[in-house]
């Protein structure tokens, strides 16, 4: 028991005290001091038989295993709140008039939660469970304040706040199922179904995408590859033919020399055939 009241004990700390209440109810009886916390005992008065006497004291001594639970199931702060109590009923009570649902404090938190619910909506990432699980925490919480929420409010809830995909299904289970009867559990299920077929159909196109840009990013390179092949063979067939048609650059020149030394050639014979008339008609 010593370790169990080290290491497993809820602590409370100012939040979720309906969730500690649930595991303290289940503790406090196992240890069979809930009577005693939840109900308190009375002094015995100087008249009262030794058996009402005895049964104080065995009262007496729960009461101290109760407070020695309590004072280990909250935190030090909430232990500040509490330390002053002399009974495990006075702790309680301090505690349940503190964030517990009774009186002010249960009708002033059941007003933020009925607007919580009403603000409520299904996230674009958000999946089915998640959504309705956040709905069912709120519900459980307004319940606790006493609120009576019927499973016909939930389910017209959630099919009113559902995203856009989901506008047809909604149309099939409207027209398809008796909403007056149908369990949140039933709608989950039937939504879940849906949910599925809308997942593997938005992988199957994924794939189909992914192989239609794959094949198309194959033929682009083999096309590029296919001109850039028939650039290269073009290129080198023009290489040969300019060698084919053009002239060395030496044989350009000893062509040229030759054609000046012709001239030159002829030139001389024709100036020298000039001089000889010129000189016998002297």
């Amino acid at each position: 028991m010593a370790g169990l009241i080290q290491s497993n004990l809820p602590v409370f700390d100012g939040k979720n005290y309906d969730d500690w209440c649930v595991k303290m109810d289940a503790i406090l009886g196992f240890q069979e001091v809930d009577e005693v916390v939840k109900k308190g005992f009375k002094e015995p008065s100087k008249g009262d038989s030794e058996e009402v006497k005895k049964t104080y004291k065995e009262n007496k001594k729960l009461d101290c295993k109760a407070r020695m639970l309590l004072h280990q199931c909250v935190s030090a702060a909430i232990f500040q709140k509490v330390s002053k109590a002399v009974t495990a009923k006075e702790i309680w009570d301090i505690l349940q008039e503190g964030y517990g649902n009774s009186g002010k404090v249960k009708k002033v938190r059941l007003q933020s939660l009925q607007r919580q619910y009403e603000l409520l909506g299904m996230g674009e990432q958000e999946t089915i469970e998640e959504y309705v699980g956040r709905i069912q925490i709120v519900v459980n919480a307004m319940r606790a304040c006493d609120k009576i929420v019927k499973d016909k409010k939930i389910v017209e809830k959630i099919l009113r706040t559902l995203t856009p995909q989901y506008d047809h299904i909604v149309v099939a289970i409207e027209e398809s199922k008796d909403l007056e009867t149908m369990r949140v559990e039933e709608l989950q299920n039937s939504l879940e179904a849906h949910e599925q077929r809308l997942i593997e159909r938005k992988n199957a196109e994924k794939s189909a995408i992914q192989s239609m840009n794959q094949a198309l990013q194959a033929r682009n390179d083999q096309s590029f590859k296919s001109r850039g092949a028939g650039r290269g063979k073009g290129q080198t067939r023009g290489g040969r033919t300019g060698g084919r048609g053009t002239k060395p650059s030496k044989q350009i020149g000893e062509d040229d020399a030759s054609e000046q030394n012709e001239g030159n050639g002829r030139g001389g014979r024709q100036f020298r055939g000039r001089g000889r008339k010129d000189k016998r008609s002297v």
